[in-house]
């Protein structure tokens, strides 16, 4: 019998992840709400696993890690917050976390963290058959991503800077993950950071770190994301977004595998693989000089290409159908089947917006489906035959070209049609659209779209 401990404040949360994890009759679980007795509990008992709660009244759930480490460090301890930032998640990986587990997170992500977690220590390898295949997150049936998942597996064991390419919402930061996860770096932190959300001034800072009293503001000495990083994964998403000032630094980091924090006069070396990403054709950012040829190279050291949702049919049923069984798992509710006609419509439809776009339109079609059946009326999508929708325009120029305008075409019509919806409101628009705040207003930067600030307004 497998003994588990779960540890958290909050009743419901306790209630849930007991009734989540209880389905495995193999499991003997034990729940605790008081820190004292949690404390008390991990000092003198081991457990095959223990899920605690990151922040508890005015108590810390490391204090549990590091007891239940310090006494039996066999101990696989998951960490779970509704306050999740990177910070805090390298911090508990750092002290010996196992995973760090962002409230609100999926059954699915629960229970592929516990898999992991009890695999007695071993570097995680899914499982094959002939319909699924699940990497980290990657749900897939395709040959094509079949072969994208059998180079991942290749590569990840490396250290050799890797770049992925492809449209947004393909996944490319899951495929990051993967690679990390099948690494040797899998036990140490993957620090994600996003080009495009920061400036460029604040950046740096997070990035490289910086010295008490190096800039206004600066009352302490704060280590970088690169530092918090150290002997495992950063990953650049985004990359293209990098300001020309930034990717010298960066470059030079690459080169020198050492940073200076902002205002310090030491450098410090650090051992970190790269992974970045990117939307953008970088080949043709350089030949405009937005991106520097040098940093270039040193990034595509390895390549991955993710293909969009179009070009993997085979994907799109096996997508949607874990979509809706997550949403209803989250609910106790029976899983509703898809009408043929429905599937249909979900097979021809373009899919400008990839994996991320399945998922938001299958969220609405779950709230609008009746009586255990998604119908195609449920679905917000063109009727078939009307799924890419291009005038002759958008054929005429080359390839890449022509697929960059049929992209930029969806993400403004996309916007706006939801900032309409939403009567200008960006955080419900953020949030239909599975996007944070920054991504929208970038967009809105990006095409000028014009609105009415509804977060704003009186």
């Amino acid at each position: 019998m497998i003994k588990i401990l779960i540890i958290d404040d909050e009743q419901e949360m306790l209630n849930s992840l007991n009734k989540l994890l209880s389905r495995n009759p193999g499991y003997e679980i034990r729940l605790i709400d008081d820190y004292g007795i949690a404390l008390k509990t991990v000092c003198e008992e081991s457990f095959n696993l223990i899920i605690t709660d990151l922040k508890m009244k005015e108590n810390s759930g490391l204090d549990i890690l590091k007891s239940a480490l310090g006494n039996f460090p066999g101990s696989k301890v998951i960490m779970i917050s509704g306050y999740g930032t990177i910070e805090t998640s390298v911090e508990a990986m750092r002290n010996g976390a196992f995973d760090f587990l962002e409230k609100p997170f999926t059954s699915r992500k629960l229970f592929d963290s516990v898999e992991r977690a009890l695999a007695n220590g071993t570097v995680y390898e899914p499982g094959v058959d002939d319909e699924l295949e699940e990497v980290t997150g990657l749900l897939y049936k395709s040959e094509t991503m079949r072969k994208v998942i059998g180079y991942i597996k290749k590569i990840a064991p490396g250290n050799m800077n890797v770049l992925i390419t492809g449209e947004s919402g393909t996944g490319k930061e899951l495929i990051a993950r993967a690679i990390h996860t099948l690494s040797r770096r899998s036990r140490n932190a993957f620090v994600p950071v996003n080009c495009g959300a920061l400036p460029e001034h604040l950046f740096e800072s997070e990035l490289f770190g910086h010295e008490r009293g190096a800039f206004t503001g600066a009352v302490k000495t704060k280590p970088g994301l690169l530092e918090f990083a150290n002997q495992g994964t950063f990953f650049f998403d985004e990359i293209g977004d990098m300001s020309l000032a930034l990717q010298i630094k960066l470059l030079r980091m690459l080169e020198e595998r050492k940073i200076r924090r902002v205002g310090a006069q030491n450098e410090i070396s650090i051992d970190v693989r790269i992974i970045a990403a990117t939307n953008k054709n970088l080949e043709k950012e350089v030949a405009e000089k937005r991106f520097r040829e040098d940093l270039y190279y040193r990034l595509n050291t390895i390549r991955i290409d993710v293909p969009p949702l179009r070009e993997r049919k085979e994907d799109i049923i096996l997508l949607s159908k874990y979509f809706i069984n997550d949403l209803c798992s989250r609910d106790d509710k029976p899983a509703p089947v898809f009408s043929r006609e429905a599937e249909i419509a979900l097979k021809n439809y373009f899919w400008p917006g990839n994996v991320r776009e399945v998922q938001n339109i299958i969220g609405r079609a779950y709230f609008l489906s009746t009586n255990g059946i998604v119908e195609r009326s449920d679905l917000p999508i063109p009727s078939t035959g009307e799924e890419i929708n291009l005038d002759s325009s958008y054929l005429n120029p080359p390839y890449k070209e022509a697929k960059e305008k049929s992209l930029e075409k969806f993400e403004v019509e996309y916007l706006t049609h939801h900032l309409k919806i939403n009567k200008g409101n960006i955080t419900k628009t953020a949030e239909v659209c599975g996007l944070d705040r920054r991504s929208i207003h970038r967009l809105i930067n990006k095409y000028n779209i014009i609105y009415q600030d509804e977060d704003n307004s009186n």
